[in-house]
């Protein structure tokens, strides 16, 4: 059995970003989240990459 992959919400986008302004760590809001921690990390570097 195969693990569907799902995008990230809009939702969860604005959830990532107000968790790391309140200095919460990639592995915290991974867990919160229910996801991979490199999902949140890819996530987080798109962000810096695109001005």
């Amino acid at each position: 059995m195969s693990l569907k992959h799902r995008r990230l919400s809009l939702k969860e986008r604005i959830k990532i970003e107000t968790l790391l302004n309140e200095n919460k760590s990639k592995a915290y809001i991974a867990k919160t989240l229910n996801r991979s921690r490199s999902t949140i990390s890819r996530e987080i570097n798109k962000w810096i990459q695109d001005p």
